[in-house]
């Protein structure tokens, strides 16, 4: 069973990666990040983090944004259920210009776990403020629901992952839809209790959008949690 599972994951992992050249599409930018972070536990369920991250677009050739992210969240039920908050201070480059974005989020996360195999819905609601846009178009806000499955790997502190994460507009002018399909591989691997690394891969398929770009995004993130 677990070399069967872990084929599986090999293989559906690749057909992530294939998916540009399936697509097809004129329009395609392939993008890079990379993220460390730091997160302290108080009073047992409350956990504040501190996140700093850097993209590339245009093929990776160009700073597409720097951001910190400031976290705080709750664990309402031990191992289950988690609610929390965060704020993004964004600099994001359009057309060679920096400008100064803001993004509040608020969250759920709903975990189940089987043994070594666990089941994960996170719903958020985020709002960007883009000072530099026409009045009508400075907020915009989603409502995302990401559903995930991982499993840590037999006799390594290895962990894998897939993902799929749907974006709702919320508050679009000429009208609220689904705007955008992101999927996602990843493998976690965790040094100890404290240090984590983690490899992924994502594939953004917009819809229901009149300017088609299909997005992959190679990462890597890494975690110290005490």
């Amino acid at each position: 069973m677990d070399k069967v599972y872990l084929k599986i994951f090999v293989i559906i992992f690749s057909l992530c990666c294939s998916f540009p050249v399936m697509a097809g599409e004129e329009s395609y930018d392939f993008t890079t990040s990379i993220d460390a972070g730091i997160s302290k536990k108080f009073f047992k369920r409350l956990r504040v983090g501190l996140t700093g991250s850097a993209s590339l677009k245009e093929n990776s050739t160009t700073l597409d944004k720097l951001s910190s992210k400031a976290d705080v969240s709750y664990m309402v039920v031990r191992k289950v259920l988690k609610v929390g908050v965060s704020y993004y201070a964004i600099a994001k480059n359009r057309d060679n210009d920096f400008f100064f974005n803001q993004r509040f989020q608020g969250y759920t996360n709903v975990k189940y776990d089987i043994n070594r195999f666990s089941f994960a819905w996170r719903s958020r609601y985020q709002m960007t403020y883009r000072p530099e846009k026409k009045e009508e178009k400075q907020w915009v806000n989603y409502w995302r629901n990401k559903f995930s499955f991982s499993a840590k790997i037999p006799k390594v502190p290895l962990y894998s992952s897939l993902a799929a994460e749907l974006f709702y507009r919320t508050n679009n002018y000429k009208g609220n839809y689904i705007t955008k399909l992101r999927y996602e591989g990843a493998l976690k691997y965790e040094f100890d209790k404290k240090n984590s690394l983690k490899l992924y891969y994502q594939y953004d398929d917009p819809v229901n959008v009149k300017k088609l770009k299909n997005v992959s995004n190679l990462g890597l993130s890494y975690q110290f949690s005490f």
